[in-house]
């Protein structure tokens, strides 16, 4: 197999979810699918929180994520897989000022069809057990210390929930060799470059040298996108300005017996939490992490800026004893936190499904969607992705998404 019509690098749930949507759409051509790893949807689909929302400041992550939810929640009878679909909701927090700006969001939202509701302080007592919205219970000198507020309202988003990304992968995959037997799926394998000539792909040269040649690459290698582009000789006004960036995630016991079920709940300075199987999911981003390939998992992290927070919000946390931790990685969009898509504007045959900065599991089915559509009819019919496209970095096009975890 040295020739194909389309090669994809990358077999998290981004790629595969692109791999299944070329053949839905009907696409007959060769295709190779190129994953480092022993399966497909292993390390950063793995290593997610596996949680999917539609509550969001700009449209396209609307529009993407209300298509995404409804793929998921018919997954298995369209796919064959199982994949936990759990639509528990979301709760987000907020304190006074933060809550009066999301309340202006609530009637856009409701037009885009999302499902929201606004709680009272009152309201979100009664869904969290345990929870205190007030902050008359903290000591003054933490009050004024770590800046706690009172928590004056949330928003609750009923289309929201939980899924498990590797399972949704491995469906992809499954009905892509179903509907082509000739697929190759090339595991243990890894891009070093991508070969240009004009500026035109001419293939993928893997570390062992061997050259595919092809004149389509899918580029879904997650944070490892910008490295190959750059191995591919891109300059960097021309790479993708994406970041690798550590998150981590602490698994515990949950505070009471009886804790759940909870909607995965976003309280006071990004902290957030979810049933876990049982357990407790945990986490928050690390305001000091610079970007790289760091995965060590730092418990001390939990125990230092996690926990002593949520103490003072629910304290029967001064229970929830650490059972597991992982990191994985976030491929960050630096300019706007949001996904890069459709075809390189420098090199023709270069399709870009990149920099999802937390958000590619969640929105991985209109990716596939609207890429295989781009790359077979030369336009998006069913999602209006252009926004997303890399020219919007150079003509001042930005999306800024402000609703980010």
């Amino acid at each position: 197999m040295n020739n194909v019509d389309i090669a994809i690098i990358g077999g998290g749930i981004v790629g595969t979810s692109i791999l299944a949507h070329l053949f839905e759409e009907g696409f007959t051509g060769s295709v190779v699918l190129i994953e480092k790893e022993a399966q497909v949807g292993n390390f950063t689909t793995a290593y997610s929180a596996g949680a999917f929302r539609n509550l969001w400041s700009t449209d396209i992550n609307i529009e993407m994520t209300n298509f995404s939810i409804k793929e998921y929640k018919n997954f298995k009878e369209k796919y064959n897989q199982g994949i936990g679909f759990n639509q528990h909701g979301y709760l987000f927090t907020y304190y006074k000022d933060a809550w009066e700006k999301i309340k202006t969001f609530y009637p856009e939202w409701k037009g885009k069809g999302v499902n929201a509701s606004l709680l009272t302080p009152e309201d979100i007592e009664k869904l969290v057990k345990g929870l205190k919205t007030g902050i008359e219970h903290i000591d003054p000198d933490i009050v004024e210390f770590a800046g706690f507020e009172p928590i004056a309202g949330g928003v609750l988003g009923t289309d929201c929930g939980s899924f498990d990304p590797s399972q949704a992968a491995t469906g992809y995959l499954n009905y892509s060799k179903h509907l082509d037997k000739n697929l190759n799926l090339m595991l243990n394998t890894e891009a070093a470059n991508i070969v240009f000539e004009n500026n035109k792909v001419k293939g993928i040269r893997l570390t062992n040298n061997e050259i595919i040649n092809t004149e389509n690459v899918i580029l879904a290698a997650g944070p490892y996108s910008k490295e190959i582009l750059k191995r591919s000789n891109v300059s960097e006004s021309e790479n993708i300005p994406v970041e690798p960036v550590k998150r981590m995630l602490y698994v515990t016991n949950p505070p009471y017996e009886d804790f759940f079920p909870i909607p995965l709940v976003i309280v006071d300075f990004g902290i957030y939490f979810k049933e876990e199987s049982g357990n407790l999911l945990i986490g928050r981003a690390k305001e000091s992490q610079k970007p790289g390939f760091d995965l060590k998992v730092e418990n001390s992290y939990y125990r230092d800026e996690i926990n002593p927070y949520l103490q003072e919000r629910i304290p029967s946390m001064a229970h929830c004893n650490l059972k597991s931790s992982w990191a994985g990685l976030y491929s960050v969009t630096t300019p706007d936190n949001n996904g890069i898509l459709g075809e390189h504007p420098y090199y023709k045959g270069l399709y870009l499904a990149v920099g999802w900065s937390g958000h590619g599991a969640m929105e991985a089915p209109a990716i596939g969607k609207a890429l295989s559509e781009l790359i077979l009819y030369n336009e998006y019919k069913t999602i209006k992705a252009q926004p997303l496209s890399f020219t919007r970095f150079k003509n001042n096009q930005l999306i800024v998404e402000t609703i980010v975890i």
